[in-house]
């Protein structure tokens, strides 16, 4: 009798536990703030990019959040557009330069802009696309701020020359655990001093749906950058979020249990 009461006791208790758990997820599901698109910028800004060349890309992103077209697209969204930025060469800036931020219309856009100008060079050592994809995919899996279409946007003028060390070592490892969390990334090639860079991000960078666009140099950057985001604000093929579980189940294979088991899965 003894017995099966401490196993009454210990299942109740358990019960209790895991609908207290799955209570807390729940709400911190529905406490995340729907938007039509969760976008994370992610510059490269690596040794082969002097202070001029930068300067150019960061003034190239801000002039994209003040062009009509995008202001537009944004305002066109009901739930709004979050954007963080982040910055990567032999390693990724952690937290992101600039956090996450709702967009809704052209005033919030301006706002982001004289964000982006107020930005430094975050280091100028190797090239790792992957340590920039790892970061974006660590902060957008870590947002419970927004929740929405995933989608990270590489921009970059050279292909990987050093290992990550924050996740997938390869670009295409990085590629792959984004893509197995839904993420969708598109890329943004710079082919100042290399004319292959286009076929490379297609081949190594992109998730399957995504793209790839090229500007000739940094001095037409600012023009491609503008496009690029437009598109994506307007939605190409943008994913939707993953269905919401039920609380049980959500508890068990939330995103973060996923990104783990991918992670370890791909690296």
């Amino acid at each position: 009798m003894t017995l099966i009461k401490n196993l009454s006791w210990a299942k109740a208790a358990l019960t209790s536990a895991t609908v207290a758990a799955s209570t807390i997820l729940s709400a911190s599901i529905a406490a995340a703030q729907q938007v039509d698109l969760e976008l994370f910028l992610s510059l490269d800004s690596s040794g082969s990019i002097d202070p001029d060349e930068y300067n150019l890309q960061r003034e190239g992103y801000a002039k994209a959040f003040e062009s009509a077209a995008l202001q537009a697209a944004i305002a066109s969204k009901p739930n709004g557009v979050a954007v963080a930025l982040g910055q990567w060469s032999t390693t990724a800036q952690t937290p992101p330069t600039i956090g996450w931020t709702l967009l809704q219309n052209a005033a919030d856009a301006n706002a982001f802009a004289t964000a982006i100008r107020s930005i430094t060079q975050f280091q100028a050592g190797f090239t790792c696309i992957a340590c920039g994809i790892n970061a974006a995919v660590d902060s957008i899996e870590g947002n419970t701020f927004f929740g929405g279409g995933k989608v990270i946007d590489v921009s970059g003028d050279g292909v990987q020359n050093a290992n990550a060390t924050n996740g997938p070592a390869t670009v295409t490892g990085a590629r792959d655990a984004a893509a197995a969390l839904g993420i969708r990334i598109n890329g943004l090639a710079i082919l100042d001093g290399d004319p292959t860079l286009l076929t490379y991000y297609q081949d190594n960078v992109i998730t399957s749906g995504g793209f790839a666009v090229a500007a000739a140099n940094f001095v037409d950057f600012d023009q491609a950058v503008s496009q690029k985001i437009t598109r994506e604000v307007i939605g190409d093929s943008v994913p939707g979020p993953l269905p919401i579980l039920g609380a049980g189940v959500a508890f068990g294979f939330s995103r973060r249990l996923r990104k783990r088991i991918n992670l370890a899965t791909l690296a």
